[in-house]
């Protein structure tokens, strides 16, 4: 594939959330008509690299579909069916992950953990893959924090109650107990992934915004900016995500990214204003 002037060849820390947000970043908005033209063909170029190696990548700019036996019995939220996108895969490999299920691409079968993969080079802190129920690697982590906030707050006890002692006995014994339990429960519920670290939606949603846009070729697409989404914090919840999700599906942001350009000063700007 010829690479346009000005698009850096990959680095093997890169992902498509990476390379896309590199692209946003080369100019601030309002941007003129050469600036539209250089960050879509940035973008365009990225996920057409990545399509080119990524069969999950192909079938999200094609409109394709990405399944497995028994989705529908899964589908509680009617998200998980659907035209194939980086946050309904998202949350298809989350819902599969225990059972190892495998996944289907436009028909072809692949294991679960290698759609994982074919994930994790589009957007970072993903963790994914498979692990069994009972994994001491799901654990590792959070009991780890755990006891050490229980061995720090024993010593300090101790250390103010002035007696001598390294640690206080009953400190060390309840709160150790108690974050044990917490920790165990904390890992049984968030999986395998690093809790230290948020769910990537926002990230899988910027993405699909893009791969949207990509696929009707639109001018919007040098606008389609990850500060430009609706986002949730601290915490994310689906009552929230998933209608975003349906208004990407639908384009109803075009409207949106066209507000965001009314807003700008119109020296130079490239990009149509909505009606």
């Amino acid at each position: 594939m010829i690479r346009p002037a000005g698009v850096p060849p990959l680095r093997p820390m890169d992902t498509l959330y990476t390379l896309c947000r590199s692209a946003d970043n080369r100019h601030a908005p309002p941007l003129t008509e050469e600036q539209v033209a250089e960050v879509s063909a940035h973008k365009r170029t990225y996920f057409d690299r990545e399509a080119a190696r990524n069969p999950l990548v192909r079938a999200i700019l094609a409109g394709g579909a990405v399944t497995y036996f028994g989705i529908e019995q899964d589908d509680r939220r009617g998200l998980l069916c659907g035209p194939a996108g980086f946050f309904r895969t998202h949350e298809i490999l989350r819902q599969s992950r225990r059972s190892n299920t495998p996944l289907k691409i436009e028909g072809r079968e692949f294991p679960h953990d290698e759609v994982a993969a074919m994930f994790a080079r589009c957007i970072p802190n993903t963790k994914l893959q498979h692990r069994p129920w009972f994994s001491p690697a799901r654990y590792t982590t959070t009991l780890g924090l755990a006891w050490g906030v229980s061995l720090i707050a024993a010593h300090l006890a101790a250390r103010d109650a002035g007696e001598g002692a390294l640690f206080d006995p009953g400190i060390l014994y309840f709160l150790g107990l108690g974050g044990t339990g917490g920790a165990l429960a904390v890992s049984a519920i968030a999986g395998n992934r690093d809790v230290r670290q948020a769910s990537p939606w926002n990230s899988a949603t910027y993405l699909d915004l893009n791969a949207d846009l990509v696929r009707r070729d639109s001018p919007l697409l040098a606008v389609a900016r990850k500060d430009y989404l609706p986002r949730q914090s601290p915490f994310k919840t689906p009552e929230f995500y998933y209608p975003l999700v349906r208004r990407i599906e639908r384009h109803e942001f075009d409207n949106d990214l066209a507000r965001h350009v009314r807003s700008q000063p119109a020296s130079g700007s490239a990009l149509p204003h909505s009606t």
